[in-house]
């Protein structure tokens, strides 16, 4: 407490004993209305002592403790203007209590304040003819609630359902208003009411706001997907029949109904018999796609291998024989994540292709360099991933160009290209040319390279390293950049070059010592500073500060990197620049999950579900803490359908119950999670509709009580 506070306040407790004593002087009263304690200030409020204009103003935060007060009816009688007097927070607190006298309601009827014709048409005393003025508010939320009023409408006894339905439809909003947003992740997290999606679908507003954001999500829920299959837009329907979520039984009536073919017949979901009769589509990529959609029936696909255009015929082939087990050399080369057991099937049936793939198994390799065919030995030469003790022996083979093709494997080790390979006159001039530049169909550098590699055939590698680093030329300097075994003490002298391509590549070598990166990481060039963003061995402090870069390429590679801070990658979750920015670190798996339930409560949701659409069944608890940041929207759709939902909190659901909304008041009374003290408090509601429905859950729950107790009575 400051040296500002009146004396008398400074003593709690001495303070609550003189609020509370009605015969405590009025002035005193005052100085303690000032008090930093809240029961001291609830004391004022109720004392009858109390200054009206005092009185007045503290019944803004105790209005229950004002209307209570023996002095306040007194002064209402004394001055006949004295609503119109009350300050307006106070006015709109003491409305909403149940103990507010009738007469205050019908002299504030005609006040404009919206705060205060809401609290005049939730309070359950409010008289029929104050009702029917407020039908005549420039307020539609005010009219509605007006119109719902028990006092005007009656009791509902049954149908409550049908008119929730009716009454909800007629007042939702235009896309616009209605925070889609909001909307399109609640579709995608929850359930939704039906009639709210057939509305959607009919409300053309919503179609590019809203329907076209959703309709291609994974994440969307079903239901929803059903109903916006029934949508007059192109792009919709093209999307819901490709989307992976949308139901089978959807899918048959697109298929009947619309024209998404190509999308139809890619869709994992899409029924055999469907496919079955897209299978005789005109268009070539349809009769592909339905070829290779595992759901296709064989007897389909086998009709399909005999099609007239070679291209479906050869793709439902290929899947036969994939379904059989067998694979096609073409069909090997073009798949690098071959599996070996299945390279070493074929390995007898086409052993070049088997002896090029990545994937072959090195004991296969090794058998195969020595075979007594030149052919499969220079194809052994070629594999990227050949082990480097296959090289080495390779390096001595018979054929030159099986040494040739040694020379130019990448994964050759230095030592054995420059102290062994380049000796070789068969072999080193293949070796020069790819440390020269090509200009025009000329290599001019070509000559000069083989110069150095002759005079300095006898020579250690690193002199030979060292004078084709200085005399071979910016190409020789960047096949050298670009070598996984080059000493570190090279790469950081390239690091230092002026020309981007040499700088560029420093960065991108793994065995680049972390100085160097650092130094890289400053370059002018965007390039550079990508390629150091792209290394592994890049410390985490140097990727604190690209994630920062002025360039969203850089942005982006850092963005994929699992070891940057949480506060950094949510950072670039969310960065508005850059969509591929905040894709990369969206699907980054060390991003914290606290991260993501920000990220699903902000303006990135929808693009985070969509990435991730089995985020939240993976963390439920997630989904919880999402749903209860919706119930709270200023939208009155975003928070009715999320408070509908089971996993909001008992202490939101209490709070929600209070709501000067009756929407909101509605969801709580329809939660399967509301408390029967809640359920009895909203059975007396104002509103129609929520006391109907309120209603109907204390019975239901007092029946499945009755029969819970029912086999202990017996």
């Amino acid at each position: 407490m400051d040296d500002t506070t009146p004396p008398l306040t400074k003593n709690v407790t001495q303070a609550q004993l003189l609020a509370a004593e009605p015969s405590a002087d009025p002035e005193l009263l005052r100085e303690l209305a000032l008090s930093t304690d809240q029961q001291t200030r609830q004391s004022v409020a109720g004392n009858p002592n109390t200054p009206v204009d005092v009185l007045l103003r503290l019944g803004a935060e105790f209005p229950s403790q004002l209307l209570d007060n023996p002095v306040f009816p007194l002064l209402l009688l004394e001055n006949l203007n004295l609503v119109a007097e009350i300050p307006l927070s106070t006015l709109r607190s003491i409305l909403r209590q149940k103990n507010v006298p009738v007469y205050i309601l019908e002299q504030v009827a005609d006040q404009a304040d919206l705060e205060v014709q809401l609290a005049l048409v939730k309070n359950v005393q409010t008289p029929k003819g104050v009702l029917n003025r407020l039908t005549q508010s420039r307020h539609p939320q005010v009219v509605e609630s007006a119109r719902l009023h028990i006092n005007l409408a009656g009791e509902l006894t049954e149908k409550y359902e049908q008119r929730i339905k009716e009454v909800i439809k007629g007042i939702i909003p235009s896309a616009r208003q209605a925070g889609t947003g909001s909307l399109a992740v609640l579709t995608q997290i929850c359930p939704v009411p039906e009639f709210m999606v057939e509305h959607w679908v009919e409300d053309s507003s919503y179609k590019d706001f809203f329907c076209r954001a959703i309709a291609d999500s994974p994440a969307t829920f079903p239901n929803v997907l059903k109903h916006l299959a029934n949508h007059t837009d192109d792009y919709i329907w093209y999307s819901i029949a490709q989307n992976p979520n949308t139901p089978t039984e959807t899918l048959r009536k697109s298929f009947t109904e619309k024209q998404a073919p190509t999308a139809l017949a890619r869709n994992l979901n899409t029924p055999s018999d469907v496919l079955d009769s897209l299978s005789t589509n005109q268009d070539q990529i349809v009769r592909i796609r339905v070829a290779e959609n595992p759901n296709t029936p064989l007897n389909v696909v086998k009709g399909l291998a005999k099609d007239t255009d070679i291209h479906v015929a050869n793709a439902a082939a290929r899947v036969i024989r994939e379904q059989q087990g067998e694979y096609t050399a073409e069909a090997v080369r073009k798949n690098p994540k071959t599996p070996p057991y299945v390279l070493e099937k074929l390995a007898q049936k086409d052993p070049r292709s088997v002896c090029k793939h990545p994937n072959t198994p090195p004991e296969l390799l090794l058998e195969f360099s020595k075979s007594v065919d030149e052919r499969l030995r220079e194809s052994v030469a070629d594999n990227p991933n050949a082990p480097v003790s296959i090289l080495e022996e390779l390096a001595q083979d018979d054929s030159s160009e099986v040494r040739r093709q040694v020379s130019i494997n990448p994964n050759t080790p230095i030592s054995l290209l420059f102290k062994q390979l380049a000796r070789d006159a068969s072999v080193s001039r293949a070796i020069a040319y790819r440390m020269s530049s090509e200009k025009y169909g000329q290599y001019p550098e070509v000559e000069s390279i083989l110069d150095i590699l002759a005079e300095e055939s006898t020579s250690p590698l690193e002199t030979i390293l060292q004078r084709l680093a200085q005399d071979g030329g910016e190409a020789a300097r960047l096949f050298l950049a670009r070598r996984f075994d080059l000493p570190a003490n090279f790469l950081a002298q390239f690091a230092e070059s002026t020309k981007v391509k040499v700088c560029e590549a420093v960065a991108q070598n793994l065995n680049t010592p972390i100085s160097s990166l650092e130094k890289l990481a400053q370059s002018p060039d965007p390039k550079v500073r990508e390629a150091v963003a792209q290394n592994p061995n890049t410390p985490i402090s140097t990727l604190e500060k690209l994630a920062r870069d002025e360039d969203g390429n850089v942005r982006m590679n850092v963005a994929s990197k699992i070891n940057l801070s949480a506060e950094t990658l949510e950072e670039l979750a969310v960065e508005k620049s850059f969509n591929l920015v905040r894709r990369n670190a969206m699907l980054n798996p060390s991003l914290p999950k606290e991260a993501v339930e920000r990220i699903l409560c902000g303006e990135y949701a929808t693009e985070y579900l969509k990435l991730n659409p089995d985020f939240l069944s993976r963390h439920p608890d997630s989904l919880a803490v999402t749903l209860n940041h919706y119930a709270k929207s200023q939208f009155s759709l975003v928070s009715f359908i999320a408070l509908n939902q089971p996993q909001i909190s008992q202490e939101l659901l209490q709070e929600k119950s209070l709501s000067i909304s009756w929407l909101e008041r509605l969801a709580v009374a329809q939660n399967p999670q509301a408390t029967q003290q809640i359920l009895i408090q909203l059975a007396q509601d104002s509103n129609q509709l929520v006391r109907a429905a309120a209603k109907d859950r204390l019975q239901n729950h007092n029946s499945s009580l009755l029969q819970s107790i029912a086999p202990v009575c017996l």
